[in-house]
């Protein structure tokens, strides 16, 4: 898989302004290469500038596949998540509530130490302090220094459309599109900003997002709420499992996985999960420097199932 390994080893860092540009001109080449064709979109939300990265027609597409390019700021603790365990996950966040809540306390105790006796500068200072607090956690967590390590999050997602494109046979090309968006890690909005352009896609367009698909060995795909179980039944035997792989499909009332397909109706998601005996399944590593493992046997997984949901969708049509 050159992808793959040209992306870990070339641009893995993938958050600066230049470390997109690089990103882009590469893959546009790669892609055009490969005989696609390909173009960038350019939108701004609020503070937010981002580029999706927009290979083949979606508009005319019978399945779309996407991933986010963007990558995150290092933190100091892991972003555990558990998709169908919501305390689990609560409980996941909880030192980072509670590093908060000391910092916080202790602001408050030197604010009150600098205003003395006076109650009006005591309250201003104590305001100010709390805000700064804030400011400072989330200044962190959308500005901080570049995370170096994301073979997980999401140059697995990243590379396995890369593969995917080259191993699509070229009589099949026309029912696929691939969305690379930018900016999820800032709150999706890569994807919002591409479905408020093209709402008949937000609304119909058949959605499959790669995030996280590199480590671990049970692989969930989350469906819309309103998913039959027949579907259901359906995308397993499509992502059949093997070699140590499991699949497994869930709507998002049972499972809870937040990333690009959520801003569209019909946006599934598929991610490599690991299975804790007393919390079930788990997401690890991510947002730390400990993110280094993305396998190759899982992209092709992954590739295989996404190749045979495209022919039965082109089929029924």
């Amino acid at each position: 898989m050159k992808y793959l390994d040209t992306l870990l080893e070339k641009y893995q860092i993938r958050k600066t302004k230049d470390q997109k540009t690089a990103f882009l001109a590469w893959a546009q080449e790669e892609i055009k290469n490969m005989g696609y064709e390909c173009r960038v979109e350019e939108y701004e939300k609020d503070m937010f500038k981002c580029r999706n990265l927009i290979v083949g027609n979606p508009e005319e597409a019978k399945v779309i596949y996407t991933a986010h390019y963007d990558t995150q700021p290092v933190m100091p603790l892991p972003n555990m998540v558990f998709p169908k365990n919501t305390l689990a996950t609560l409980g996941a966040q909880l030192p980072i509530f509670l590093i908060m809540f000391i910092a916080c306390r202790g602001v408050v105790f030197l604010m009150d130490r600098l205003a003395g006796e006076d109650p009006m500068m005591n309250l201003l200072l104590v305001e100010l302090g709390l805000f700064s607090v804030l400011f400072l956690f989330l200044g962190l967590l959308f500005f901080g220094p570049a995370n170096k390590h994301t073979a997980n999050d999401n140059t697995s997602g990243t590379a396995c459309l890369m593969e995917m494109m080259s191993q699509l046979p070229e009589e099949e090309r026309k029912h696929a599109a691939f969305i690379f968006f930018d900016q999820e890690e800032k709150g999706k909005v890569g994807s919002l900003e591409f479905a408020k352009k093209y709402p008949e896609i937000k609304k119909k367009g058949y959605i499959m997002n790669l995030d996280c698909i590199g480590d671990g060995k049970h692989m969930l795909i989350v469906a819309p709420k309103k998913t039959p179980d027949d579907e259901l039944t359906a995308l397993e035997q499509l992502f059949q499992s093997r070699d140590g792989f499991i699949a497994e499909a869930a709507t998002a009332k049972h499972a809870s996985y937040n990333s690009d397909q959520r801003s569209f109706s019909r946006g599934y998601a598929i991610a490599a999960l690991h299975l804790h005996p007393q919390f079930g399944l788990h997401l690890k590593r991510i947002h730390t420097k400990r993110d280094t493992i993305c396998e190759k046997a899982n992209l092709q997984f992954v590739i295989d199932g996404c190749l045979k949901l495209l022919k039965q969708k082109a089929e029924e049509n």
